[in-house]
């Protein structure tokens, strides 16, 4: 098969940008160094593009404005922060990241059928090969949990997660997947990766989304799954202990009450915005009942969100993550007799449910990998509501 390296796009500036989204969805897992500088090169050219060539888009759009609200509460959060030197840092360190939201909203506006399946199966390949190089590190006794070259395990964990929810759900399109064996294998493959992060929350969250997806459209595999999770689980030793952690949640908390119980101590405090970004090893007032003295943050996105932009941070994120869910709920039956669009909206609501349902003991805004992940699908969540909400 003839690949055409200019992908019937003929602007080299496009073609340029093209191939910096191409290559940051592929190398993203694989370093952080590079994505980062990716990152930085597609926010500073596409918005160079945006403003030069006037394109305009409208906030009003489904999932755009709560998103730039959320932006604004943040920036004000660090305006009004309670220790600013260390705020002041979130500037450059996460909202400049959030403009590449408005970047991929307006260049994968564009993109046809054809460039949005090369862009996820970028995607899988990355997975699997992550998965691959995670599994293997454990099983050669390299290291006890599988990590991926440049992150740690709940980074690589994450991602694999949302790559396999999507897998799952796109498992009956014959567009992504030919082969319902190649398929297998690439879920088989990425299961594996999830299970020797031996990380609970990604466990969880997989088995809600294979259990939720597997009722409406894959009934069989979602036994066949559930069964070889099972077995490997109680046939390993290390995957059985970790899984008798998740039965007795209680007693392996991982400072998690310690954490909870410092944060309703000081719930009340700056209600409306918060203590400010960054400010938790000022605040947190049980710092040294802590077993682990590295705790950064509040293990739990909401809690974080809270703490860092107050009651008006927490609402707007939580409007974001409502607009997502009603808009991509209420375009599916008009979708429903457009299968690559029906699937691929499914398949990218099942991706960041991954997210959501991970930020109740854990989180992606603060992590360069994770919240890359995340504005991706973000922004094709955005404009496939938007391109149904024109048609319909």
């Amino acid at each position: 098969m003839k690949i055409d390296l200019g992908y019937k796009i003929n602007n080299k500036f496009d073609l340029i940008i093209w191939w910096s989204i191409v290559t940051l969805l592929g190398i993203l897992i694989f370093s952080t160094a590079v994505g980062q500088a990716l990152l930085i090169l597609l926010i500073l050219l596409g918005l160079f593009k945006i403003i030069k060539e006037e394109k305009a888009f409208s906030i009003k759009r489904p999932i755009v404005l709560p998103f730039v609200v959320f932006i604004g509460i943040r920036v004000l959060s660090i305006i009004f922060s309670e220790y600013p030197s260390l705020s002041v840092y979130s500037l450059n360190k996460e909202i400049f990241f959030y403009l590449i939201v408005f970047v991929f909203l307006t260049e994968l506006s564009k993109y046809d059928e054809e460039k949005i399946r090369f862009l996820i199966r970028i995607l899988i390949i990355a997975a699997i090969i992550a998965s691959i190089i995670g599994t293997a590190k454990v099983l050669l006794g390299n290291v006890e949990r599988a990590t991926s070259t440049t992150s740690g395990y709940s980074t690589l964990g994450m991602f694999l997660s949302v790559i396999f929810s999507i897998v799952f759900t796109l498992g009956r399109n014959k567009e992504f997947f030919p082969s319902r064996t190649w398929w297998l294998v690439i879920l088989f493959l990425l299961l594996s990766g999830i299970l020797f992060t031996f990380n609970r929350s990604n466990w969880i969250t997989i088995v809600i989304i294979i259990f939720i997806i597997g009722l409406f459209k894959e009934r069989i595999i979602l036994g066949v799954l559930l069964i070889i999770f099972a077995l490997m689980i109680f046939l390993i030793p290390n995957l059985s202990e970790r899984f008798n952690e998740i039965i007795h949640f209680p007693q392996h908390l991982s400072d998690r009450d310690v954490i909870w119980q410092g944060a309703l101590m000081i719930s009340d405090q700056h209600f409306i915005l918060g203590f400010g970004t960054r400010t938790f090893k000022e605040i947190f007032p049980l710092y040294q009942q802590l077993v682990d003295k590295e705790v950064g943050g509040w293990h739990n996105e909401y809690l974080q969100v809270y703490m860092e932009s107050g009651i008006l941070g927490l609402l707007a994120f939580l409007w974001l993550m409502f607009s997502i869910y009603y808009w991509g709920i209420k375009t599916l039956k008009h979708s429903a007799t457009e299968k690559f669009k029906f699937d691929l909206k499914l398949a990218v609501l099942a991706g960041l449910s991954i997210f959501y349902l991970n930020s109740l003991s854990g989180g992606f805004l603060l992590d360069p990998i994770s919240k890359v992940l995340f504005f991706f699908l973000l922004a094709m969540a955005s404009n496939l509501i938007g391109s149904q909400n024109k048609t319909t």
